[in-house]
């Protein structure tokens, strides 16, 4: 065997045992893959990242809690808070700027998307839940008596749903495309997410955590965590 063929058989089968090797990595779904199975009859549902912690020193274990709005057979909807759910580093990262948003929505067409958008935003448009209202020159999103509590749900007396904020959310190319945190407040802070004014007021214990914490928020320091849990629960 010539020096050249020796060399392409070497790179041939160096090629080879990265494809297989990149076969057999692990594919780890995500609690939001999970639930997305095993509720998978369910017919509308929206997931709101409730809640984030970080533990440990060294070896760190990522955590979200998670706000679930589901609907009863008489269409009656209804709250489920998770229990602490750990979840790997970069999923974690991912949506450390989406605290008290919605991570992952199944609309009631049977559409699913884990895009991050305001709460309530996936009811917005529904005429079975509610419709457009205008008070004293500004127009926004109002639910009809049977679902009125769906405001507290979603957070939308202290943040009402207006109109021209979630136009620019369908038109403006974030719809089902990329996280939306609405207009910048007069403070310069997002309207929505962890970097909202209202999200600080409505998580102190959040903040006062991650304030205890150093470099928390980041995958700068390895992680070894595993995933424990996957499930929902109340």
């Amino acid at each position: 065997m010539n020096k050249l063929n020796f060399v392409n058989l070497t790179m041939l089968s160096l090629l080879i045992l990265s494809i297989v090797s990149c076969g057999t990595k692990d594919f780890k779904k995500t609690p939001l893959d999970n639930y997305i199975v095993e509720n998978s009859k369910e017919k509308q549902f929206s997931v709101i990242l409730e809640d984030m912690n970080v533990e440990g020193t060294f070896f760190k274990t990522y955590l979200h809690k998670y706000k679930v709005i589901k609907h009863k057979e008489d269409d009656t909807p209804y709250e489920e808070v998770s229990d602490w759910i750990e979840v790997e580093e970069g999923f974690f990262d991912t949506h450390v700027d989406n605290l008290g948003m919605v991570i992952l929505e199944k609309k009631g067409q049977g559409e699913i998307s884990k895009v991050a958008s305001p709460p309530g935003y996936g009811y917005v448009g529904d005429s079975r839940y509610g419709e457009w209202r205008t008070h004293n020159g500004s127009t926004f999103w109002g639910f009809y008596g049977r679902y009125m509590f769906m405001n507290q749900m979603f957070g939308m007396i202290s943040r009402p749903i207006y109109q021209s904020d979630y136009r620019t959310y369908r038109d403006g190319g974030y719809y089902g495309r990329k996280s939306y945190y609405g207009p910048r407040t007069a403070g310069g802070s997002s309207r929505y997410g962890t970097n909202s004014t209202q999200t600080r007021k409505d998580k102190p214990n959040f903040f006062r955590r991650r304030a205890s914490k150093t470099g928390w928020s980041s995958s700068r320091s390895r992680s070894g965590s595993r995933s424990r849990s996957t499930g929902f629960g109340k």
